[in-house]
């Protein structure tokens, strides 16, 4: 199953309160509670934009190929469809055979789907090879899942990777 759940901001916002919680039982005086409370603010309004950006693709835009099964809460909270992973089950140590690439070319073909989405924590050169295979349309799209940024350049907190990732998947679906 995927473990990505910080891929849904709604889910970080109950996970900040609950971390809170716990906070609190361990220093009862500390300011946890509003901490939580104005970093869920941000993430409240985080998710309304990102609802508002995705909500501007189309059906066919919302379709996603990605590198291995790490979108999954992100798919469900913004209605993405994942018409397959490159690398099949949930880890990305797994080898794909060359039937699974050749069925995954087959999806991409029969659904129209341009764009592969690889992680900027893992080599993308099968989602490549793939891409190869599909001709020059199609892009393959790096983003943010399992590590932040480099420090300054707005990718260096949870909240810039998921915005730098949907100016990423609104320009490759858009």
């Amino acid at each position: 199953d995927d473990p990505h759940v910080w891929m849904d901001p709604d889910r970080m916002a109950v996970a900040a309160s609950l971390i809170a919680d716990e906070l609190l039982d361990l220093d009862p005086d500390g300011p946890w509670k509003d901490r939580a409370n104005d970093y869920i603010s941000l993430l409240v309004a985080l998710d309304e934009d990102l609802a508002r950006d995705y909500g501007e693709l189309s059906a066919e835009g919302r379709k996603m190929v990605t590198n291995h099964d790490a979108f999954g809460y992100f798919a469900e909270r913004y209605r993405f469809e994942i018409i397959g992973t490159v690398v099949p089950g949930g880890s990305t140590l797994g080898d794909p055979s060359s039937q699974e690439l050749a069925e995954l070319v087959h999806t991409m073909e029969e659904e129209n789907v341009n764009v592969i989405y690889t992680e900027t924590t893992d080599p993308s050169s099968l989602a490549e090879a793939v891409a190869a295979e599909l001709g020059e349309e199609v892009a393959v799209v790096e983003l943010y899942t399992g590590s932040l940024g480099e420090a300054g350049n707005g990718t260096d907190t949870y909240i810039g990777i998921m915005r730098e990732n949907a100016r990423r998947i609104v320009d490759a679906s858009g």
